[in-house]
C-alpha cells in the first residue's frame, strides 16, 4: 500500500503550490460570436451587461460591484443570458477552491437557437465557503462544450472569469455516512492523522469549527498520514474527496 506523509516543509510546500495555482487563461482561442450580451444572476448583484465589438475574447472581471454575487450552497438560482448569436453556454464553479475547473464542476447552462435564455443553476451543498472561480463560456450554436473544455481552445464564443462568494457550507458531522469507504484515525490524534481509503483519496481539506477553511492538501493515494503537528489543540473538520464521494469527519487533535 502506498503512503503519502504531508508533514513539516513538504506540506506547506504543497499548501503553497495550491494556493498560487493559475487556472488556464491564454490560448482559449474564440470569436466576436456568439459574445456575451449580458449575464445576470437573478435575485443577486451579479448583473453585468457588455457588448462592444473586439479582438479578444478572454475576460477576467473583479469581484466587486456588478461582476460578483454572494451565492448559498445548496441553492439553486435563475441564471440569464443573453448573446449576441445563438450559443451553446457552459459554466464551471470551481467549488474545492483548487484554482482548477474540473470536469464535476461543470454544468451546462444553453443550448438554444434563441439569444436569450434562463436557466436554473445549483451551487453544489459541498461547495467551500469563501471566494470562488465562476468561468462561463460560449460557442456557436451546433457546437458542443463539454465538461472536459474548461482549457480547450474554440473557434467561436467568448471566456468570461468572475469571483462570487460561497456561504453556507455546512461541515457538520451529519456528513459522515456509515457506508462511507474512508477511515480516519486515531481521533484524537496526537500529531499524525491516517487517512485510508478502498478507492483513491484525491485530496483533503482542513477546516476550524466555524468553517474557515485552514489546511488544503493533495493526496491520490489511498493512504495518507496527515501532518497536524502546526494546529493547536482542539477540534477540526476534515473534508475528504475521491471520485464517488465527498465526507466530513470531526476530529481532535491532543
Amino acid at each position: 500500500m502506498k503512503t503519502v506523509l504531508l508533514s513539516g516543509l513538504f506540506a506547506a510546500c504543497l499548501f503553497n503550490a495550491q494556493s498560487t495555482q493559475n487556472p488556464c487563461t491564454s490560448g482559449l482561442g474564440g470569436d466576436v460570436d456568439p459574445s456575451f450580451i449580458e449575464i445576470r444572476i437573478n435575485s443577486t448583484s451579479l448583473n453585468h451587461q457588455t457588448f462592444t465589438s473586439q479582438n479578444v475574447f478572454y475576460h477576467e472581471y473583479p469581484a466587486s460591484g456588478n461582476t460578483t454575487a454572494t451565492l448559498v450552497a445548496g441553492q439553486s438560482y435563475s441564471f440569464y443570458t443573453s448573446t449576441s448569436s445563438e450559443a451553446v453556454v457552459g459554466i464551471w464553479l470551481d467549488t474545492n477552491q483548487n484554482n482548477v475547473f474540473e470536469p464535476q464542476e461543470y454544468e451546462q447552462l444553453v443550448n438554444s437557437m434563441n439569444t436569450q435564455n434562463t436557466a436554473s443553476f445549483t451551487v453544489p451543498a459541498s461547495a467551500a465557503n469563501g471566494n470562488t472561480r465562476m468561468r462561463i463560456r460560449s460557442r456557436a450554436y451546433g457546437s458542443s462544450i463539454n465538461s472536459n473544455n474548461a482549457c480547450t481552445a474554440f473557434g467561436s464564443g467568448e471566456t468570461r472569469d468572475y469571483t462570487v462568494n460561497i456561504t453556507g457550507t455546512q461541515l457538520g458531522t451529519k456528513e459522515i455516512h456509515p457506508a462511507s469507504s474512508l477511515t480516519v484515525y486515531p481521533n484524537p490524534a496526537a500529531d499524525l492523522l491516517h487517512i485510508e481509503g478502498k478507492e483513491f483519496i484525491l485530496s483533503a481539506e482542513i477546516y476550524n469549527l466555524e468553517g474557515r477553511k485552514i489546511g488544503n492538501q493533495i493526496i491520490n493515494s489511498n493512504h495518507a498520514l496527515v501532518d497536524l503537528s502546526e494546529y493547536v489543540p482542539g477540534e477540526y473538520l476534515i473534508r475528504t474527496f475521491t471520485r464517488s464521494e465527498i465526507r466530513t469527519f470531526k476530529i481532535s487533535r491532543k
